[in-house]
């Protein structure tokens, strides 16, 4: 009777039931959702944890990868380079045949033995290097050093070995330099390696080291040139990675570990200097040390 009186009274009566169910409905809604919406953030903060569970898990093991691996490289370097170097030493006293009585044969044979020690023994070094530089822990000792000498000091141990592929190696350097601050061994273990590169990478011609210095006579830049076989374009910067070739097949020509170019450039870095390249397939490569404090007037000196 009621509902009836207040429906014939007005029309609007008539929705306050279908309101009141909507509202509870409502109601219900939202607390669903905030329910949804709290498990959810339970399970994102459940995978949070986890993940980082998981990625201190991965560091831990990183880190003891790495304490093995230095513990490795660490016995590699009492191991391998020890006996390497009694091989070199012992083949050098029998080489300079203070009894007289080793055949020119036998000679050529301890010259093969020396110089396969040496290369085994300089292969052992760069892998130490590589670890020591990519751990940031490759000392450098800079002090005043003469870039010129070390040069022709380097170019004159190059000869016989580019004499025997028929190459001619050509050192240009001014009469007089002043000193520049570098690590003096680190420098000449880059130019060793850059001529080491073009030695390898050269079948015929002219390898050339030429020193350029600025208006003030001062050493601005080193360029080791070669006539080899070149560079593609998109390898110029992937020579530059720890173990690879530009020629990375297993029947390549030309040996070596690929970590002579890579070990250059990051010495460089460390000594504040520039390595660049420049090439073309067929015709050879020009890499240039740029030292500090470079000048923008070099004059190319003869």
């Amino acid at each position: 009777m009621i509902s009836s009186l207040f429906t014939d009274m007005h029309p609007a009566f008539a929705i306050v039931p279908v309101v009141g169910a909507l509202a509870i409905r409502e109601l219900l809604s939202r607390k669903h959702m905030a329910a949804d919406i709290r498990l959810r953030e339970e399970q994102v903060l459940i995978a949070r944890r986890e993940a980082m569970r998981a990625m201190q898990d991965a560091l831990d093991a990183a880190r003891a990868a790495q304490r093995t691996r230095e513990e490795f490289l660490a016995r590699m370097s009492h191991e391998l380079r020890t006996p390497l170097n009694a091989v070199i030493g012992l083949s050098r006293v029998l080489e300079k045949n203070g009894a007289g009585n080793q055949r020119p044969e036998d000679l050529q044979l301890l010259g093969r033995v020396r110089a396969g020690g040496e290369q085994l023994l300089k292969m052992v070094e760069d892998v130490l290097d590589q670890s020591h530089l990519q751990q940031g822990e490759l000392a450098l000792s800079v002090q005043d050093t003469d870039v010129a000498a070390i040069a022709t000091r380097v170019v004159k141990h190059y000869r016989s070995t580019a004499a025997s592929k028929g190459l001619r190696i050509l050192s240009v350097m001014p009469e007089t330099a002043p000193a520049i601050p570098l690590d003096a061994g680190r420098f000449e273990q880059v130019l060793q390696h850059l001529i080491d590169n073009a030695v390898k990478f050269t079948g015929a011609g002219i390898i050339k080291v030429t020193l350029v210095v600025d208006e003030r006579g001062r050493p601005a830049r080193m360029i080791v040139s070669d006539t080899g076989i070149g560079i593609p374009a998109d390898d110029v910067e992937r020579i530059f990675e720890p173990f690879q070739q530009v020629d990375a097949s297993n029947k390549r020509n030309y040996g070596g570990a690929g970590l002579g170019l890579p070990l250059a450039r990051q010495l460089c870095e460390g000594m504040r200097c520039r390595l660049a390249v420049e090439s073309e397939v067929g015709k050879g490569s020009r890499f240039t040390i740029r030292f500090p404090e470079h000048r923008s007037s070099p004059t190319a000196v003869a």
